[in-house]
């Protein structure tokens, strides 16, 4: 939603915070949200805080 609105810092601050939480949980939702994450910081490759995101969510799947 954020995202949508043109608020990517808000966007990224919001995905950071669902990725720490999803950190453990072994769910088919959670995977598919986190692997929707990762498709939409394609967006903003090159920017530290979503190559940082990335990074974690990357982590979180494997």
């Amino acid at each position: 939603m954020r995202l949508r609105q043109g608020d990517v810092d808000g966007a990224l601050s919001t995905w950071n915070e669902f990725i720490d939480c999803a950190d453990g949980i072994r769910s088919v939702k959670v995977h598919g949200a986190v692997e929707d994450i990762r498709l939409r910081l394609n967006r903003f490759h090159g920017t530290t805080a979503a190559e940082q995101l990335r990074h974690k969510a990357d982590q979180l799947i494997a």
